[in-house]
């Protein structure tokens, strides 16, 4: 096994070399490198086991590829191959941006419940490109997330096990995010991609393994006899109504904390995906777009209470009360967009499409609290036509009172272009 040192050259495969730095850290697979690509700071990841020749030709095309998306990290220089070793080149992580365990230790939190949705939207964005362009991930894991704590943005890492469908080059994770099937010996897919999503989005919301309650928490040794039992042939959702691997008051804090804070959506969303027939049935596993529907839903539904001036969510399974400390919130001016309801309340964020930038800022006006206003934070000119017919433009930037009637023509968003401002 070859090790990089400090200012060695790294011939590239299309030619010229990079320097190395210093090493950044080091995995299963091999070895990350600082190093210098005329005068620019790059990462190296350096295979310290020699994969297939296969491997390489996989790579090779993903490089020329382009990413999927803005979110993938994604391999842009191959190295030449020095006895039988190689590495490719990559994009740095940026500052700011800290590991998905990190989040699950409460080393990190999200700001907000907007952070952290907008998190799970840019995973789902991501995948959902991948799989577009006809390839699966194959080995989706929480190392695999660089999230921001302060708006949720999203960096996918460790891109080169990402193959056309029908193809795999021995990778297929760690158990515990696998599909059952591929914990049996399966080959991954996209449908498996889509149950280790699902899994990735119960610990992003929930803090706590979907199939990892009482059963899991009573077997002393986790052997890998026994993950192939809970992940594979046996795996019980911790909600399941059997009940036999119910979350331990104690162990399982977190989801047994968190579980009452989200709407009824989200949770009733995790019971079917989870469920006995769903898990058996790969193909029935949910698509990344209806997670965002799912999410959109949900953004909508995101306020801050006016009493205690934390976050919530407004569900009429709770009566519209604040999950903190119980004040009912006013929910009677709204927009209609489509099929949406958007809750004006103030200091609430409006999100028109599945991106994670918001457009619309609801606040009150300062000489009487109970005028709303909204401002425009889009890039977009939006149209303002009043109950009375009069038309006017709203620039980005520039607030209006909210009043019964108006329509807002938005653009080309969502389900449609004009939403119209109700007030019960």
């Amino acid at each position: 096994m070859i090790e990089l040192t400090t200012n060695q050259k790294v011939p590239l495969e299309i030619g010229g070399t990079c320097t190395v730095k210093k090493e950044l850290g080091r995995g299963g697979q091999g070895i990350v490198y600082l190093v210098d690509l005329n005068g620019k700071d790059m990462a190296l990841k350096w295979y310290t086991s020699i994969p297939e020749e296969s491997f390489y030709k996989n790579l090779k095309a993903n490089v020329s590829s382009q990413a999927p998306s803005d979110a993938f990290i994604w391999p842009q220089y191959l190295t030449k191959v020095h006895d039988g070793q190689f590495g490719y080149i990559m994009k740095l992580r940026p500052q700011g941006y800290y590991e998905f365990g990190d989040f699950l230790l409460a080393k990190q939190k999200f700001t907000s419940f907007y952070a952290m949705l907008n998190a799970a939207m840019k995973i789902c964005d991501g995948f959902k490109n991948l799989h577009r362009l006809g390839f699966s991930y194959q080995d989706l894991n929480d190392g695999n997330f660089f999230i921001r704590p302060q708006d949720g943005d999203v960096l996918i890492c460790d891109n080169d096990n990402v193959s056309p469908y029908g193809k795999n080059f021995g990778i297929k994770g760690k158990m515990r995010y696998m599909a059952p099937e591929i914990v049996m010996g399966g080959n991954p897919d996209k449908y498996s991609d889509r149950f280790s999503l699902s899994v990735i989005l119960f610990l992003l919301f929930f803090g706590n393994h979907p199939f990892e309650g009482a059963k899991v928490a009573g077997c002393p040794c986790l052997t890998e006899k026994h993950e192939k039992q809970f992940y594979g042939t046996d795996p019980e959702y911790i909600f399941s109504p059997e009940g036999g691997n119910r979350p331990v008051k104690g162990i399982h804090k977190n989801v047994l904390a968190r579980w009452k804070f989200f709407p009824e959506l989200l949770r009733k969303t995790f019971s079917e995906q989870f469920s006995s027939d769903k898990i058996k049935n790969p193909q029935s596993r949910i698509l990344e777009t209806e997670w965002q529907k799912i999410l959109a839903v949900l953004r909508d539904e995101t306020a801050v209470c006016p009493n205690c001036k934390r976050d919530t969510f407004i569900d009429v399974a709770t009566q519209n009360c604040c999950v903190n400390c119980g004040h009912k919130i006013d929910i009677s001016r709204q927009i209609k967009l489509g099929k949406r309801n958007i809750y004006l309340v103030p200091k609430s964020k409006i999100y028109l499409d599945y991106d994670n930038n918001a457009d619309g800022f609801v606040d009150v006006y300062a000489k009487d609290p109970s005028i709303y206003t909204l401002t425009n934070i889009s890039t977009d000119e939006w149209t303002v036509e009043t109950a009375s017919g009069n038309v006017k433009k709203l620039a980005p930037k520039e607030t209006m009172p909210v009043k019964a009637g108006m329509k807002i023509s938005f653009g080309l968003r969502y389900d449609t272009d004009k939403g119209e401002i109700t007030i019960s």
